[in-house]
Formats: structure tokens, sequence, C-alpha cells
């Protein structure tokens, strides 16, 4: 079942009227006499300061999952977008507008530190500014299920954030690629072959979710195709929403699926089973930008710089599920692309420092000797890397202040609990 809700909830404004609450039996509490023993006074007096704690946290955690309708959802990116651009002209001019607006959606697991590294970190500066002219854009963060105009669902953070990254130079490991390898690492130990892996994961996979049971669903799937479809036509000065709404308009699953092939693998004839599920698996492989994925969760290995033995079947079967569901919706054709419609993707030498800034010198040494014959990418994520990285490292975590916060709300949760206890307490004296 589809979820669905047909507007944002303005969570800060009520946030706001229950802390003023808050304050006024705060207030009642401190200044007027009451039948409430001094005990039962200062207990539930704590409890209402935890509960300010768990008010304030819900400010500073964004909403998660949040639905909101396809037009108010563009509508907001637009205007997101917007604030980009003249952030740039007034502001910062070295940035670039497309990384401001697609990072500031980036919450949760879209944002830990090898997603910083890769995609790019959240300007804190750049997000002031959109607090300041337009708060209602902060609603883009954590958006879940959008439904298009075809009817069907996508994950929207899902798919800015893979967008994100495809811009950057990695069109596998944000996309298709990176999903493979969930699939695969949540279904490792389970079989002993990669036939047996398939066996596993085809209940799952593409199944109609919004991510709350499949590691490989539906909307991630659109996700996936679409971000390297649209993620193939961005500039620094594409508008957004209006690239969205072109693309969506009457777009079905063969479009989708023949754009996609076309750009990631080229020339292909889907309906030779075995050699086009090579040419996927393969080209994941062989993928700077994928390597780098595999190695930080573990599947990797610097000695020669290959996929661990023991994680290769799991991962097939991911791949070569990928590969069936894709030469099924173009019902086993031979597609037709070139070398100009290929994606570009980050070369060895922006994988080498990534590792590097991850603080891995072994093997980044191994990357850079695996793709010494690449040639030079196009892609700026190389670029990036060591910038990011001394950001990641000074930057405020406020996961650190939100766990303080967690604390003091169980803190006044549990002085409530003493404060009704000791009220029945007094009742009965």
């Amino acid at each position: 079942m589809e979820r669905y809700r047909p507007e944002f909830y303005n969570h800060k404004k009520s946030v706001t009227n229950q802390v003023e609450l808050c304050y006024t039996f705060l207030y009642i509490l401190k200044y007027r006499e009451c039948w409430i023993t001094q005990t039962v006074r200062k207990g539930a007096f704590f409890a209402l300061w935890g509960l300010l704690a768990a008010l304030l946290l819900t400010v500073f955690t964004p909403a998660a999952h949040a639905e909101g309708e396809y037009d108010t959802v563009l509508d907001r990116l637009g205007r997101l977008q917007t604030l980009a651009n003249t952030f740039v002209e007034q502001v910062d001019p070295s940035a670039d507008p497309m990384v401001l607006t697609l990072a500031y959606t980036r919450v949760g697991e879209y944002n830990t530190d090898i997603w910083k590294l890769t995609a790019g970190i959240r300007d804190p500066e750049f997000e002031a500014y959109v607090a300041a002219n337009d708060g209602e854009c902060q609603m883009l963060q954590g958006v879940g299920t959008v439904v298009l105009p075809n009817g069907q669902g996508i994950d929207f953070s899902h798919l800015l954030a893979s967008l994100n990254l495809v811009y950057n130079g990695l069109p596998i490991s944000g996309s298709w690629g990176g999903d493979c390898m969930q699939l695969a690492k949540g279904f490792q130990g389970q079989a002993g072959d990669s036939d047996g892996y398939y066996a596993l994961m085809e209940g799952t996979f593409g199944i109609p979710d919004d991510g709350s049971v499949s590691l490989f669903g539906d909307q991630d799937l659109r996700a996936d195709l679409d971000s390297v479809a649209l993620g193939a036509k961005l500039k620094p000065d594409t508008e957004l929403t209006a690239l969205l709404r072109d693309y969506y308009d009457g777009l079905d699953d063969y479009t989708r699926v023949h754009d996609f092939i076309t750009l990631s693998f080229g020339t292909v004839d889907t309906g030779n089973t075995a050699a086009f599920r090579e040419t996927v698996f393969t080209t994941m492989q062989k993928d700077a930008g994928m390597q780098l994925l595999l190695y930080t969760n573990g599947m990797w290995s610097n000695e020669g710089w290959t996929l661990k033995s023991d994680c290769q079947p799991a991962l097939r079967a991911a791949s070569d599920l990928f590969a069936d569901y894709l030469a099924r919706t173009v019902g086993g054709e031979k597609v037709k692309g070139d070398a100009v419609t290929r994606m570009m993707t980050m070369a060895g030498e922006g994988l080498a420092s990534a590792l590097e800034t991850l603080g891995d010198s072994s093997a980044a040494e191994a990357a850079r000797q695996a793709h010494a014959d690449d040639a030079v990418s196009s892609a700026p994520t190389g670029d990036r890397v060591t910038d990011a990285a001394s950001t990641i490292k000074s930057r405020f975590d406020v996961k650190i202040f939100q766990l303080v916060l967690l604390i003091i709300a169980a803190v006044g949760v549990f002085g409530l609990i003493f404060s009704v206890v000791m009220i029945v307490q007094s009742m009965r004296e």
C-alpha cells in the first residue's frame, strides 16, 4: 500500500506553541502555591524540562520520510535552487549551485562521511541562508514517497541523493550498484552460491515497497534508473524542476529502462542472458566509485585490489537480478548506444584520493596501481575529496547534540513517572 499525505506537516510552528505551553506550566509550578507537595513539584518541574528537551529534539531532527504531492515537492525544489543561484551570486561565487541544492536535501543515511566525501558537504552558510529566506524548503530534507504523474511511487530522497552522486561522476555507486551491494550484504552468508542467493533475493527484488521491507524495492529501483537518465543532463545551470517535469511527463518503464541501458552499457544484446549479465556485473566491478563503496563496506580487498571471494556470490546474484529485470522490461531486444552517450565516471586517481582522505594509504596505493591505465576523468569528484575531508573532521556532529537531548528527555520521563507516583501517594495520605 502506497503511503500518501496531501501536505507536509509544519512541525516548527507546532513545536513553538508546545514550548510556550510548557513554559506556562513551569511558571505556574514555580510561582503558584498548590496542594502538591514540594517533592512532587520538583519532580514535575524536572519532567517538564525533559519534555522541553524532547521538543527541542524535534526541531533539530528533520522529519524522516515525510511524504508530499509531486507538484508541492517540485515547487519547493525549484525555490531551493533559486536560493542556491542567488547565494552563489551574492555570497559565494565559488560554489556550485547544483551541489548546494542537491546536498541540502541529504539527511540521515545520505549524509554519512562517505556521502559527504563523494557527494559533497552540506554548506552551513547556505543552510542558514535558506532558513532565513524560505524555511519551507527544509521539508525537502527527508522526503519519502512521492507519487509520479504516471501513478508510480518513487523514493524522492533516494532520487535526489543519487542525482547528487551522478552529478559528481559516480553514476553506479550512487544508484543501482549501491543497492545491489546493500542487497548482497543483507543476504550475505545465507546461501552457498550465486544461484542460491538469486533464489533467496528474487522474492524481495523490485517488489512494491517504500523501503520498509525490501532492500531493493520498486521505489529504489526507479530512483536508481531515473537518477542516471536525469543526471546525464545535469549542468550547474540546469533548471531541476523543468528537467524533472519534462522527464516524468508520460514516462513508461520501457523508456526509462531503455535510456538507462544506453547510458550505462552502450550497445548490448539484452536477449543474450549470460552475456548481458556479465556486462552488468563487470561494469559494476570495474567502476572506481563502486570499488570505493565496496571497500568501505568490507567487501573489497586491497590484496590485488579485487572483490573478496566470499562476497562474490551474493553480489553476483544481486547484479544478475538487476540485469534480468532490465532485459525483461525491454523485451530482450538489442539496445544501441555509443561512446558519446555513456556516463562519465570517476577515474582511479579520484578513487586513490578518496582512500587517502579516509586515511588508508595502502589501499590508495593498491587502487592507484590497479587503475594506472585509466584515462583522466572529467568527473569532479577527485578534486573535491580533500576539501571535503577537512570539513568532515572539523564539522560539529549534530548527532552528539541529539543524543544529549535524548538523555535529558529520558531523565525527564523518569521524573514524570516519579511525580505521578508521589501525587498518588500524597492523595492517599
